[in-house]
């Protein structure tokens, strides 16, 4: 079940002419970068930093281009339609095996060792789904396929008793997935925050299950790539990203619930705040761990997403396992 990025390289090429390079200081004085982003909690340290003007602080404005998951947003970073992506571990794997150049700048999201966490199994209230075997021959709700929640939902489905082969896997946006429950299109959904807490406060979702928690905790979910062949050629601006994204980081960490954090959460997501103001939080860190990673890349092999030697530690630039000074 091997998965090639580069057979959706074509959608991105056509995007590469935006491309916008480093230029001298003596020239200008902010570098502009796009970044491949998704509207759900786990990008929120960005949105703080680009709401804050921690980004400006570095010389930097940031442009995001939305998309409904990561694996969608690598294509671009290899074409060069975008120099940073925020995506799932599993789809960064997938692309630097393939010889892609992605490199890991930054950490992004990941699960605690208790639940709620920041994703959730979900049905309709009144839903008898308890275990994996329960859901054999119905129809489950992933972001995208060959990702991180596509994984971790087959993965849950086997560890609790089902067959993940039995299960059909239908591709819904977050922000899209409550209306396709409450449309009897999928009989469950795996949905992020603060889609999550939304649908559940709602009455539209109720939780059936936490994957990411019963398959093995602190699971490294999101983080930033780039390539190689941009750093190389623009060389320092890793750091800067990356030095504007932590301060990010501790801004949401000591601002949760604040009606200036309400304000930039609302305004990416386009939930309104008093949906928001109970919603599961994903652990926001400054540093990856790699035996973190190594699990699921070991998770990975387990349903043939990944065969052949591949060294998960070479794919961190120091700036995702040191903070930068």
């Amino acid at each position: 079940m091997m998965f090639s990025i580069r057979k959706v390289l074509r959608f991105a090429v056509l995007g590469a002419a935006t491309l916008v390079l480093a230029v001298p200081a003596a020239h200008a004085q902010t570098l502009k970068l796009r970044v491949s982003t998704i509207p759900i909690i786990d990008t929120a340290p960005m949105q703080a930093a680009i709401a804050k003007g921690f980004f400006a602080e570095q010389g930097l404005e940031v442009d995001t281009t939305p998309t409904a998951g990561g694996a969608a947003g690598l294509p671009a970073l290899a074409a060069g339609a975008v120099q940073i992506t925020f995506s799932n571990i599993i789809s960064i794997v997938l692309g630097a095996k393939q010889g892609l150049g992605f490199e890991v700048i930054a950490a992004g999201s990941g699960t605690g060792d208790t639940t709620p966490d920041l994703a959730a199994m979900v049905a309709k209230p009144g839903s008898t789904f308890k275990t994996g075997k329960d859901f054999e021959g119905k129809r489950v709700a992933v972001n995208t396929r060959n990702n991180i929640i596509w994984l971790y939902a087959r993965a849950w489905i086997q560890a609790t008793g089902g067959d993940p082969d039995k299960v059909t896997y239908l591709e819904v946006p977050f922000p899209q997935m409550t209306d396709a429950l409450r449309g009897d299109r999928v009989d469950a959904a795996f949905v992020v925050e603060p889609f999550l807490s939304g649908g559940v406060s709602s009455g539209a979702a109720q939780v059936v299950g936490w994957p990411y928690n019963v398959v093995h905790k602190r699971v490294p979910v999101g983080m930033y790539a780039m390539t190689s062949s941009y750093m190389k050629a623009n060389p320092g601006v890793a750091e800067r990203f990356v030095r504007g994204y932590n301060k990010g980081v501790d801004w949401i960490n000591q601002n949760k619930g604040s009606e200036e954090w309400l304000k930039i959460i609302s305004g990416y997501t386009r939930m309104k705040p008093e949906l928001l103001k109970d919603l599961n939080l994903p652990l926001f860190e400054k540093t990856v761990d790699p035996a973190g990673v190594d699990k699921v890349v070991e998770l990975m092999r387990k349903h043939k997403m990944i065969e052949g030697p591949f060294d998960a530690k070479a794919m961190f630039y120091t700036t995702a396992t040191q903070v930068p000074k």
